[in-house]
């Protein structure tokens, strides 16, 4: 077996070594279908040369926009060993951000899924002046037009092939380690997407060092729903062709439970929304309960964090062992069927995981290996460790320890600065902006406030951008109180206000199920949130929900005031990024009516009880 210092030579160990009928699958038509890894290789290959045949060369850009499925990994291993560059654009952006991507990266060529994807490019043309392709994964009935059908490129790359025999391995044995692999733009939760340079050393040293810490190997499979334009799910997934594993791809985010069920994967990477939304939901099956059902789903769910807490502390007394063997029967084992019956574990990253639902699944044996990174890092700096045989190195509320070949470091404002083959090269046409975060000898400032506890386990307090800074100069951390805000079963969703304000706010949007509950209860039969959020039974419940977090805060920290509003943050709305995080500048603009209300000097603040 080869030397792996390129995801070139990553993708020909799988492909030659690690053969398997079911490499890839996706569900059409209700039926699950599979890609051999034989199909993969030579449809790479075609396509490679079908690129090479376009005139595509070394290091040209060439833009990927499609949602997860097999085309995309194809595309992206056969853009890889054309020895091109790889631009991922998320499908879920407009047209004006897909064109900015595509005209800042200088791609010459874009493949797309489908016509919508390929409308938002040529509804934009008179600003992308360099692309000049466009393929099509799924062409029209109409007809391709404008567009290349990739069944043309196919057979493009099997004519070029034959005519320079052996020019796809040729060609991607090649490339070197430093040499670009890709372009990741990040989500602009702060301001412009920025270009992220990221060399192929930099993922193959990321999987390297990453799976020594997640055991995983050709027996495992992944169910895929996160986006692979993100460098959170792409780096897994090259990890996961790495040990030739069987990737599933989830039809969408609403059918993942579905999926899991049908799929039973081994593994599965989310983000901490997903978990939320598990535990939230435990919390309405148990509102909408018999009293007597209502309290054995919370007796399980405490008891469950209590034998959890109590073996990372290493001694679980023998009662609370007994209780945990009830609670398992009662909730845990269900829990762990309807996620497939086959999960050894899960990994989140892309935010912080709340601890306390690290600690819950862990209890119901669903160990959540939760990481730590960003897309500069590509992205994996820390990780909680497991392997297989069931022993792990967790630590709840922590994403874990630094990789092997990654030093970490607290600068004196309590930034976290990381170095390693990991770390960016730079962004892309933007020198300032490099300069500011990437000292010369390779250290990278992530923005990210953290400190590290005595065996190097690395806690995230907060973005350095995104601390609130009240008027009176204190300096506070959201994300924490945040998520305090939301282990209340009444809250979904929750942003802190503040920054150069007099005291702590909050934009919060109930858990409208449980609000509606609790308003029946109180003699208000209103069902549509719009009249909720106005309703003095609901502002009233709300003054309770903000002292209960506010007893566990200190007194700067406290959250003074409140406003619900009636719906969720969402990616459609472009309030939240495609990892589910919210987009604080667009919160902030969006909602500044009630933020100013919030804080008017004789505004309505009856959601607390002063």
């Amino acid at each position: 077996m080869a030397e792996i210092r390129t995801l070139c030579d990553l993708y020909f160990n799988a492909v030659d070594n690690l053969k398997r009928p079911d490499l890839l699958m996706r569900k059409k038509k209700g039926l699950w279908e599979v890609v051999s890894s034989e199909e993969v290789a030579r449809t790479v290959e075609r396509f490679s040369c079908g690129l090479m045949a376009l005139g595509v060369k070394p290091g040209d850009k060439v833009a990927l926009i499609s949602e997860d499925r097999p085309k995309w990994l194809m595309a992206d291993y056969a853009i890889l060993t054309a020895a091109a560059v790889n631009v991922p654009l998320y499908a879920t952006l407009n047209a004006v951000e897909s064109a900015y991507i595509v005209a800042n990266s200088d791609a010459e060529v874009a493949i797309v899924s489908n016509e919508d994807q390929a409308n938002k490019l040529l509804s934009q043309k008179d600003s992308l002046k360099r692309l000049r392709n466009i393929v099509i994964m799924d062409p029209p009935p109409k007809g391709p037009g404008e567009l290349l059908p990739w069944d043309t490129i196919l057979q493009w790359g099997q004519d070029f092939a034959a005519k320079n025999p052996g020019v796809h391995r040729r060609v991607a044995g090649a490339v070197k380690p430093g040499d670009l692999a890709t372009i990741i733009y990040t989500s602009g939760t702060t301001g412009v997407p920025k270009g992220v340079l990221l060399e192929h050393k930099c993922f193959v040293e990321n999987c390297r060092a990453g799976m020594r810490y997640l055991a995983i190997d050709e027996k495992d499979r992944a169910l895929v729903f996160l986006p692979l334009s993100h460098s959170f799910e792409r780096m897994i997934d090259y990890c996961f062709f790495w040990k030739g594993m069987s990737i599933a791809y989830a039809e969408s985010i609403d059918k993942v439970a579905e999926n899991l069920a049908e799929v039973k994967p081994t593994v599965m990477a989310a983000v901490p929304r997903l978990y939320e939304k598990v535990y939230a939901r435990l919390m309405e099956q148990a509102a909408h309960s018999s009293r007597l059902k209502k309290g054995l789903i919370h007796w399980s769910m405490d008891t469950l964090s209590a034998w959890a807490e109590a073996k990372k502390a290493g001694r679980v007394p023998a009662g609370l062992a007994f209780r945990r063997a009830i609670a398992d029967k009662i909730l845990a084992k269900k829990l762990r069927e309807k996620v497939g019956g086959r999960i050894r574990f899960f990994v989140s990253g892309g935010a912080p995981l709340a601890r306390h639902l690290a600690v819950f699944f862990y209890g119901c044996g669903l160990p959540i290996a939760e990481g730590y990174g960003l897309t500069e890092t590509t992205p994996v700096v820390t990780v909680n460790e497991v392997d297989a045989g069931g022993t792990d190195r967790i630590r709840f509320g922590s994403p874990g320890r630094a990789l092997t070949n990654v030093e970490v470091r607290i600068a004196e404002d309590g930034e976290l600065w990381v170095r390693g083959p990991n770390v960016m090269s730079g962004y892309y046409k933007m020198p300032a902006e490099t300069r500011e975060v990437l000292t010369e000898d390779g250290w990278f400032a992530t923005g990210d406030i953290a400190r590290l506890d005595e065996d190097g386990y690395l806690f995230i307090t907060d973005r350095k951008k995104e601390l609130i800074v009240t008027a009176g100069g204190k300096n506070v951390a959201p994300q924490p109180i945040e998520n305090l805000l939301k282990m209340n079963k009444y809250v979904s969703q929750a942003v802190l206000i503040g920054d150069r304000r007099p005291y702590i706010t909050a934009l919060i949007v109930p858990n409208w199920d449980n609000v509606i509950d609790y308003a029946h209860s109180k003699g208000v039969n209103k069902i549509d949130p719009r009249d909720l959020v106005e309703e003095p039974v609901v502002k009233h419940l709300f003054g309770h929900v903000i002292e209960r977090a506010n007893a566990e805060l200190s007194r700067y920290e406290q959250v003074k005031r409140c406003k619900l509003l009636p719906r969720e943050l969402s990616q459609e709305e472009g309030e939240l990024t495609p990892t589910l995080k919210v987009k604080r500048r667009v919160i902030d603009e969006r909602y500044a009516h009630l933020i100013e209300d919030l804080y008017a000097a004789n505004g309505n603040h009856g959601e607390r009880r002063d």
